[in-house]
């Protein structure tokens, strides 16, 4: 899916949106004030999108005027989205929206969703999930022009959309423990299929089959029969499971594995970062990022799932999946190093951020 507002005069507005069929004309609404005010087909011929390839008939633009909509101009908080998906088009800009444009690098599976919608609400654009909606879509939020004011969440492997974000994002990255971050892990998988909620992209729903199936059949509630299970963990889901964050921030494709000097590798990535937290320091995170945004209020945390503690303390007990988080146990340890030898590690962080 393609979409861009190319200008807002107040009383004229005209963009495009192109469908991700092929042939498909999308069906766009315009909402103030909590109301949808006019809805109806971006179908105005663009015959740029038929040289480029990007749609069979070029009927994909959209020019808004108060003939269409009465009191268009006065609208300030107009919005505008696609009514297939929700996805937002366009936003206007208003007086305390913060202008700068940012990407949180998500590194949790489960996403930390009551942070993003606080952010987001600070931004004339801001969206969240952004890896599921595939890679044009992805791409077309991190090159949208004409707006400055941009606030992008996602857990997307930074190598590959590295050329679209560096020099043109503020990057914010904040880390779970990565004892946690596997427990979360595993009981996000193991529950998913019973609770749903939109969490993984279609694709990535289908290439975590074997590792769901894995997840399911764990014993998380029997420290010594998960120990045992954990020794016989198979390859596939093995090398699913390995090393995320590290793996995030230093290779370009899904299948890929980091190298021996990932570690290293990532630490370079990190010190071009906006923001750079640990998710058990929350504080502390917050109050770099309020300062840095210049945000009014504190940022929320978002709450621990059930049972999380619980079961990265057993993993850490069994010592059995330490080779699999070894480089992610690494990065973070030169994190909370970081904070300590930096001054930054204050009451929030009530035991040493590197140990459970």
């Amino acid at each position: 899916m393609l979409f861009n507002v190319e200008g807002d005069s107040g009383d004229f507005i005209t963009g495009y949106v192109v469908c991700d069929g092929f042939v498909d004309t999308a069906r766009i609404a315009l909402s103030s004030a909590g109301a949808v005010v006019w809805e109806g087909l971006a179908d105005h011929p663009r015959e740029s999108l038929v040289i480029a390839g990007r749609h069979r008939t070029g009927l994909c633009g959209f020019a808004l005027t108060a003939e269409h909509v009465p009191g268009l101009a006065q609208m300030a908080d107009l919005e505008i989205r696609d009514q297939s998906n929700g996805m937002l088009i366009y936003r206007r800009p208003r007086a305390h929206h913060v202008f700068r444009r940012v990407l949180r690098l998500e590194t949790h599976l489960f996403p930390l969703w009551r942070l993003d919608n606080a952010l987001g609400a600070h931004f004339q654009y801001a969206a969240n999930q952004i890896e599921a909606c595939g890679r044009e879509t992805t791409t077309q939020m991190l090159v949208l022009s004409h707006i400055g004011s941009v606030c992008l969440s996602g857990r997307l492997l930074y190598r590959a959309f590295q050329p679209q974000i560096e020099g043109h994002f503020d990057v914010v990255f904040l880390m779970h423990h990565p004892y946690e971050e596997l427990a979360e892990r595993l009981i996000v998988l193991a529950q998913i299929k019973k609770s749903g909620g939109g969490i993984l992209g279609l694709r990535e729903n289908m290439s975590l089959e074997p590792t769901m199936a894995f997840a399911q059949s764990l014993p998380l509630d029997d420290e010594r029969k998960l120990g045992r299970a954990l020794r016989d963990i198979p390859n596939p889901v093995a090398r699913v499971l390995a090393n995320p964050v590290v793996r995030q921030l230093t290779t370009s494709s899904p299948e890929e594995m980091p190298s021996k000097s990932g570690v290293a590798a990532a630490l370079t990535t990190l010190s071009s970062f906006a923001v750079v937290g640990l998710r058990r320091a929350h504080a502390t995170f917050s109050r770099a990022l309020e300062e840095h945004l210049s945000l009014p209020a504190p940022l929320p945390d978002n709450a621990a799932l059930p049972g999380v503690t619980s079961l990265a303390r057993m993993l850490k007990r069994s010592r059995e999946v330490d080779w699999l988080i070894e480089q992610d146990l690494a990065l973070y340890q030169h994190i909370a190093d970081a904070y300590r030898a930096s001054g930054l590690e204050r009451a929030d962080i009530a035991a040493p951020p590197a140990t459970l």
